[in-house]
């Protein structure tokens, strides 16, 4: 499934940890910003460990599913890097 996540995290530390963390699974489309593909599991998966990265009274983190009906409408302008879908896993 698309997942739009985007995230505002105060602590350098905590922020940079997070930057690490999601671009191992997608790609960085905008500052603070990652497109993913994920299952529900790793979805699930990937919000447990973000959210040890999260404190709720100064950060926000925000998780985006896309059904693929509502990802093959999204449109960008400008300089927009689109997420491509691919069969193959590079390992």
């Amino acid at each position: 499934m698309h997942t739009v996540i985007a995230y505002d995290i105060c602590r350098n530390n905590s922020r940079s940890r997070m930057f690490r963390i999601l671009r191992e699974l997608g790609v960085n489309s905008q500052r603070s910003l990652f497109e993913c593909e994920l299952s529900g599991e790793e979805n699930r998966r990937l919000l447990a460990r973000l959210s040890e990265l999260v404190a709720p009274e100064t950060d926000s983190l925000l998780m985006y599913p896309l059904c693929r009906r509502c990802a093959s409408g999204v449109q960008i302008l400008g300089q927009g890097i689109p997420l491509v879908h691919t069969d193959w896993e590079v390992i």
